[in-house]
């Protein structure tokens, strides 16, 4: 495949194709709250990412925090400092949870408000998608 830009060598990349094999990529695009069409070009190394006009920065950002692993500083800490490396998922499991009762899950929970990964691994906004009036005009029930 002919691209100009040089992404698809990457671990964002091979991340993102991973998960496009084993799921569609509808599902996917919804996971990282980018459109399907954007998933599908950057894939595919099409439209403006596979010129090199379009910047993947933000769509390397959100799978590297959907479907990444990194290390956790608290629990990095916790283990005398041997880094202790999570999903994303576990990440997010940890910091957006309600706030715990027990005294060590606490401090963990405390912790990630403050983490550099707090606001990427939070889980995307459930958007409502609105009919327009021509579409509620032509679904009518007769």
């Amino acid at each position: 495949m002919s691209c100009s830009s040089n992404y698809m060598s990457e671990p964002w990349y091979a991340l993102l194709r991973d998960q496009c094999q084993r799921r569609s990529q509808t599902a996917v695009a919804i996971e990282l709250g980018i459109s399907v069409s954007t998933v599908n070009q950057v894939l595919r190394c099409g439209g403006l990412y596979g010129s090199g006009q379009a910047d993947t920065t933000r769509i390397a950002n959100r799978v590297i925090h959907t479907y990444g692993r990194y290390p956790c500083p608290y629990l990095t800490q916790e283990n005398g400092g041997e880094p202790v490396v999570i999903t994303a998922e576990q990440c997010r499991a940890y910091a957006h949870r309600p706030a715990p009762t027990t005294p060590r899950e606490m401090q963990h929970w405390q912790a990630c408000r403050t983490c550099e990964h707090f606001i990427a691994s939070a889980p995307p906004a459930v958007t409502t998608v609105r009919k327009t009036k021509a579409q509620k005009e032509t679904t009518r029930d007769i």
